[in-house]
């Protein structure tokens, strides 16, 4: 690799916005150290210091809201801009939610590209109304991504009941009711179909199970 005269080196829009980044600085903020290094001449001299006021109007378009919820609604024109090639099978569906907000993700298969942001809800509960509402409005049956989160929300997209229920499980009809081996037997029976009003299913599932991402961790058990 080349050396860099750091004496003359001066530091490019995407660099400074990876430090922004990285620095999870706000648009205020951003823009004060971007006026800062440009008065220390650090900066290129086609680095604008007030791109940070208006960078989000780019993606502005791509991106709708229906009350509570903001959703992307063209989610292959938003990766042209952001110049990156989606294919479905190369991305996950990460959803998610705190005692804040509801959100949903794209990550991708790797560390190479950035998560791309595709639902965000404040005080929205994780319930399968809301989660059916994501996976329409972001088109899910078209692009049928891998789906990955906590069992409480993969649960909840399988048509599970929530809660302690007795089979709560989507991959095997494990009985956490049962006295003395709910937790010692290691072989259960694998769950054969996913039919509402049977065995804790109260909803048609969302998804397939075959789009469902386990971790590492769940697959060296062995179900």
């Amino acid at each position: 690799m080349p050396s860099i005269d750091s004496s003359n080196y001066k530091i490019t829009k995407s660099e400074l916005s990876d430090l922004i980044r990285d620095l999870e600085l706000p648009e205020n903020k951003a823009e004060l150290l971007a006026s800062g290094l440009q008065q220390w001449n650090l900066l290129h001299h086609s680095v604008k210091v007030t791109t940070f006021r208006t960078r989000n109007q780019e993606f502005e378009q791509f991106f709708k809201t229906v009350g509570y919820f903001t959703y992307c609604k063209d989610i292959d024109g938003l990766m042209d801009v952001m110049h990156m090639r989606h294919s479905p099978e190369q991305w996950r569906l990460f959803i998610d939610a705190s005692e804040t907000s509801l959100k949903a993700v794209l990550l991708p298969n790797g560390n190479e590209l950035p998560s791309i942001p595709v639902a965000y809800a404040p005080s929205t509960k994780e319930t399968y109304t809301t989660k059916n509402n994501i996976l329409v409005e972001v088109d899910y049956k078209k692009y049928q991504w891998g789906v990955c989160g906590y069992f409480k929300v993969i649960a909840v997209l399988l048509g599970l009941q929530a809660g302690c229920t007795k089979y709560s499980c989507f991959l095997c009809e494990w009985d956490s009711h049962a006295r003395g081996t709910p937790y010692s037997r290691k072989r259960w029976p694998h769950k054969q179909s996913l039919t509402p009003g049977m065995k804790n299913v109260i909803h048609k599932p969302l998804i397939k199970p075959s789009k469902v991402c386990l971790p590492h961790y769940i697959l060296n058990w062995g179900l």
